[in-house]
């Protein structure tokens, strides 16, 4: 069904959700570039209240948060219930934070058996074991020079070489002299 004007929207709140509807209409109307349905259904999406936008869901939480910053957020940013209450997404009870620091307000004071423990270091070794330093590679100095003379750009010559052109910055950087102009 294609909306063409937007009508209110009004809620129909199946997991009691504590918010404010006239917020939430204004979010869900911020983040949706075309009109949408005059109806919107709020449900339990994992384990947080939630709204489908034009077949995407998003949670109510971060939707609101996003509207009241004007932006959106990325992905190591949380919202955090102040209250550990999941269904409150009331702007009082809503902040964002960064990252680790969000988890570990979660686990503060917690004690964790040791089995749990040793659950955790197996993860994290395999999750480790799955990143793989790159090798350092051989540039040829003189070519580098050469190259950089010709006055060939860093990505062709990373292409040249066959490595990102985070290397080439990289010599360069090592080696100031491949920039000097030789007459």
């Amino acid at each position: 069904m294609t909306v063409k004007h937007q009508k209110p929207i009004s809620f129909i709140n199946t997991c009691n959700c504590i918010v404010d509807e006239s917020e939430l209409e204004k979010a869900i109307l911020w983040y949706s570039e075309k009109p949408v349905l005059g109806t919107k259904k709020i449900f339990i999406h994992g384990e947080y209240p939630a709204v489908s936008i034009h077949k995407e869901k998003i949670h109510v939480h971060r939707l609101l948060m996003m509207y009241w910053m004007r932006r959106k957020l990325s992905s190591n940013e949380y919202v955090h219930h102040l209250n550990h209450e999941k269904l409150c997404a009331l702007q009082s009870n809503l902040s964002v934070m960064i990252g680790p620091g969000h988890q570990s307000l979660h686990n503060k004071g917690k004690k964790f058996s040791s089995e749990h423990r040793r659950k955790i270091s197996e993860a994290n070794r395999a999750r480790s074991g799955k990143v793989k330093l790159k090798k350092r590679r051989k540039i040829p100095i003189n070519e580098l020079k050469t190259l950089l003379s010709e006055g060939k750009s860093i990505n062709f010559i990373a292409k040249h070489f066959g490595v990102d052109w985070t290397t080439i910055k990289q010599r360069i950087n090592e080696n100031p002299e491949l920039l000097e102009v030789s007459e």
